[in-house]
């Protein structure tokens, strides 16, 4: 369940860095092969987000 979650939030932040490069103010039409290569992208950055987050957190004292 914890793998699944995962893999759902890494798909949401690939589409929202999609969708927030795709239609930012004054930016040019995308062709769906560069739409593509961002969705790639926004999941890189999602799985980096995702296996950093636990070596920054608090261990406890």
């Amino acid at each position: 369940m914890h793998t699944l979650l995962e893999l759902v939030l890494v798909i949401v932040i690939g589409v929202l860095f999609t969708l927030l490069v795709r239609y930012r103010p004054g930016g040019e039409h995308l062709s769906i092969k560069k739409t593509a290569c961002l969705f790639v992208v926004g999941v890189v950055i999602g799985v980096i987000f995702l296996s950093t987050h636990v070596v920054s957190a608090p261990t406890g004292l």
